[in-house]
């Protein structure tokens, strides 16, 4: 499946970026964006850097954003995987795309970025075959600096690899076949940003609902600094009504090509507290101003919202909430990926709510700025999170006759992989600075399950950015071990206190009361509820995508077999009566 080619190439394309906070480019830049036809080349026996194929072109083509599943490059697959969908192309390893990019004259002495916003693992970047920079980040966008580009026609190619770049397994939802799949391509936003010499590069705002400010933290790069006095003004729009409640004026020096500033912004009763109820989002306007000349402007979305515990509740602007929650394990059948469009999780969102949820957990991964931006506008409490490495995945689950379970890699838990655990720290803060301003980010969490981590390590790296950023509530480890630093829990076991029901055999005499009254902070329900329903095979035609539910076949194929097919609709309502009624059980206790 192959995108036809049409590119007009752009001399000059002014954009002001209004709304776009946590990809450190909510500034007020001048954008190019590459989406549309590149030219294209799978590296299937890696040999693409040894025979410089940055200095190559390539006859294939690929539409970006987009992947090489649904450009059907790679293996076409045949059979069933075991228990997940079954990707109808598969390609891991290196791919290459490469396209013209035109640096208008107005960017002459601006220096240019280009932002990959999903990229599944590592991007290597290349302008006219010269190497520039490689990054890698599974939660969060890749950011090349390009450095001063000449005006005029240059050539950017980008290696792509979605092979594992660091040993975290392959089983884990930010990085597995399980749920989504191991995708190669750039989805989401692909653009050229200038950015000016003095300029924004990141705002943190730091509600205080009890002192009635907003607390601002600026960081400002310079690559040249002549003057060093600027003005900054700060608007404040409720997004809903579109109405400015705040105007504020403050006057900075600089005097570092890297200047950190705090200032205060005075609420005078004008900002709403943010919650499930009454979801108002701003947007905050920064422009940087000498001689009265805007230099740069960054835009971002903000809730003036606290969030913070007493014991066991857990506290909205001092309120407590009770959380009704979903776990979300990256369920985009269609594509592949996570969507990176706001309306298709202001969509997911709505149901959630019909639902009478409020809350969703992403089960060892983090969804993309979008999910963030409909949670803030819907009400929905967040809680992301980076990995899931557990105990079993370091084992030989063939030799346990599981082989469908045994992990790429055996990794050993965090805290015992010097490079891994770079990745996994640096993660960490790159989830926290790219979406830390939204206030629908309540809880953050670092995976599923890391029983066979050093938690001592764990808990450093948790109160390390807890000081950083006591936007939210922090956690370690979903289960296992709850951690001096930990503000709540997602567990079924307390360790030396007591565990829930399920794993203690049949039996109808039970209290979570006598384990959960015992702890000081929030405990959050953890694998509750896992009955299954029977399926549908009239499910199976739905998945049109690049994942095929071939296992739903295979599973029909043996009802065939045992001459029950013909009652999937019987046995669906059947199981999904008592699924509701168990269901009902452990929420009721």
């Amino acid at each position: 499946m192959k995108t036809s080619s049409f590119f007009i190439y752009l001399t000059v394309l002014l954009i002001f970026l209004l709304s776009v906070s946590g990809c450190n480019t909510g500034n007020q830049y001048n954008i190019i964006p590459l989406e549309g036809t590149w030219n294209f080349r799978i590296d299937s026996l890696v040999l693409g850097i040894e025979e410089k194929w940055y200095n190559k072109t390539f006859s294939d083509t690929i539409h970006l954003p987009g992947t090489t599943d649904e450009a059907g490059y790679g293996k076409k697959t045949t059979g069933s995987a075991y228990g997940n969908l079954t990707r109808e192309y598969e390609y891991i390893g290196p791919a290459w795309y490469r396209r013209s990019i035109q640096i208008p004259a107005s960017w002459a002495g601006k220096n240019v970025w280009l932002l990959l916003e999903r990229v599944l693992w590592e991007s290597l970047v290349y302008i006219d075959g010269i190497e520039i920079s490689v990054l890698d980040a599974l939660g969060t966008p890749h950011l090349h600096d390009l450095g001063n580009l000449e005006p005029g026609n240059h050539v950017l190619t980008i290696r792509i690899n979605n092979d594992m770049i660091h040993n975290t397994g392959d089983k884990g939802h930010a990085y597995t076949d399980f749920t989504q799949s191991i995708w190669n391509g750039i989805v989401g936003r692909i653009e050229l940003q200038a950015k000016d010499p003095v300029h924004i590069y990141n705002i943190k705002t730091f509600p205080k609902l009890s002192e009635d400010k907003l607390n601002i933290e600026m960081q400002i790069k310079a690559t040249e600094l002549i003057e060093k006095k600027f003005n900054v003004v700060f608007h404040i729009i409720e997004i809903n009504s579109g109405k400015k409640v705040i105007s504020s004026e403050e006057k900075i020096t600089i005097s570092d090509s890297k200047e950190l500033l705090s200032i205060s912004i005075p609420a005078e009763n004008k900002l709403k507290p943010w919650d499930e109820f009454n979801p108002t989002v701003y947007k905050l306007i920064c422009r940087l101003i000498q001689n009265n000349k805007i230099i740069d402007q960054y835009d971002l979305e903000f809730g003036f919202r606290e969030v913070s515990h007493d014991g066991t509740r857990i506290l909205i602007n001092n309120k407590p909430v009770f959380l009704r929650g979903n776990l979300d394990c990256v369920h985009f059948p269609l594509t592949g990926y996570p969507s990176c469009n706001v309306e298709d999780w202001e969509r997911i969102f709505k149901i959630y709510k019909d639902y009478g949820l409020n809350h969703v957990r992403f089960h060892s991964w983090c969804p993309p700025e979008a999910a963030f931006q409909a949670a803030d506008r819907l009400g929905i409490y967040i809680q992301a999170e980076v990995i899931w490495i557990d105990g079993w995945m370091s084992e030989d689950m063939t030799a346990k006759g599981r082989p469908e379970m045994n992990p790429k890699g055996h990794p050993a838990g965090l805290g015992f992989n010097a490079s891994r655990d770079k990745f996994v720290v640096a993660e960490i803060n790159r989830m926290i600075d790219t979406y830390g301003n939204h206030p629908s980010f309540i809880m953050f969490c670092i995976g599923n399950e890391l029983g066979n981590s050093n938690f001592e390590v764990m808990q450093n790296w948790i109160s390390r950015v807890k000081e950083k950023d006591p936007r939210r509530l922090y956690a370690a480890s979903t289960a296992r071990t709850i951690t001096k630093s930990d503000d709540y829990s997602v567990t079924h076991h307390i360790p030396g206190v007591g565990r829930t029901r399920g794993l203690n055999g049949p039996q109808t005499d039970w209290d979570f009361e006598e384990t959960y009254s015992q702890m000081n902070i929030p405990i959050i329900a953890h694998e509750i509820g896992q009955w299954p329903v029977y399926p549908l095979w009239s499910e199976i035609d739905k998945y049109t995508g690049v994942l095929k539910a071939r296992n739903l076949e295979e599973l029909k194929k043996l009802a065939d077999r045992n001459g029950i097919s013909g009652q999937d609709k019987d046995l669906h309502a059947a199981s999904g009566a008592l699924n509701q009624i168990m269901y009902k059980y452990e929420i009721e206790s």
